[in-house]
């Protein structure tokens, strides 16, 4: 058990909302989804500094998983995952989780997070609910964050000038080195590094698996699963600075459904 971890009553600083994939088939793969240690190593650091986190996916109701990130390297390398897999009210958003349509007020969250996975790429890129979830938090400022696949949902959002977000932004993603190490590069319906490119955003990239993110204005991108607990960091530091104003109430979301009151 966290320590720190919001307990059932407690009053939190703030709300984020972290969106995951709905898909689980991507080209030749059959058996994705999201990358589950991107879920619950932000989960936990969130929640353990007084954020409240609702689950999210693209259509709602069960998130998939990539099986391959259930991994016992994967639970040794992060051992929140372990501890989400057992974690009932985490467990149960994962199961019932708010689908997309239903996120009627975004600047209601300080931060949304979208999560990575080969999902990501099946049914983040151009989504018109992501991209009007995400493009109105962009336009006022409020913090958008992705990691490895997740940038996938940036894709299609434009600025509040029609141009896309992520143009002029230094931004970290998935990269085509890795992508081999998955065998999936063949799978894949384009590149997700070179995408953002053709887009304008500068490509900030690592080595394989070694931890990399940055923030950029409103922006905060990581690039692998390894780079999940940075990501969540730098969103926090922003926060701390610039905390996001008090937006409307948001209930009810341990059991999968927002009220927005």
């Amino acid at each position: 058990m966290h320590e720190h971890e919001l307990t059932k009553n407690a009053l939190a600083k703030g709300q984020v909302l972290m969106v995951c994939t709905s898909c689980h088939s991507v080209g030749d793969r059959k058996d994705t989804g999201v990358w589950l240690s991107e879920v619950a190593v932000p989960y936990y650091i969130f929640r353990d500094n007084g954020y409240d986190v609702t689950i999210c996916s693209i259509n709602g109701g069960e998130v998939p998983v990539d099986q391959a990130g259930l991994s016992d390297a994967e639970k040794k390398s992060h051992p929140e995952l372990a501890h989400f897999l057992v974690d009932d009210a985490a467990m149960l958003q994962l199961r019932n989780s708010v689908p997309l349509a239903s996120v009627k007020e975004p600047p209601a969250y300080a931060c949304v997070f979208l999560a990575g996975g080969h999902g990501a790429m099946g049914d983040m890129p151009n989504n018109p609910e992501l991209a009007r979830v995400v493009g109105e938090m962009a336009r006022l400022g409020h913090l958008v964050a992705a990691v490895c696949h997740g940038p996938a949902g940036l894709l299609g959002v434009k600025d509040a000038e029609g141009k896309p977000l992520v143009a002029g932004k230094t931004v970290a993603c998935f990269t085509p080195a890795e992508e081999e190490k998955t065998g999936a590069a063949a799978s894949m319906p384009f590149q997700l590094e070179a995408k953002l490119k053709e887009l304008g955003a500068n490509v900030r990239c690592e080595g394989v698996d070694e931890e990399n993110a940055v923030r950029d204005t409103f922006l905060v991108t990581g690039q692998n699963h390894n780079s999940s607990a940075r990501v969540a960091s730098l969103v926090l530091e922003a926060l701390s600075v610039h905390p996001a104003a008090p937006g409307a109430a948001i209930v009810g979301h341990a059991a999968g459904a927002v009220a927005e009151a």
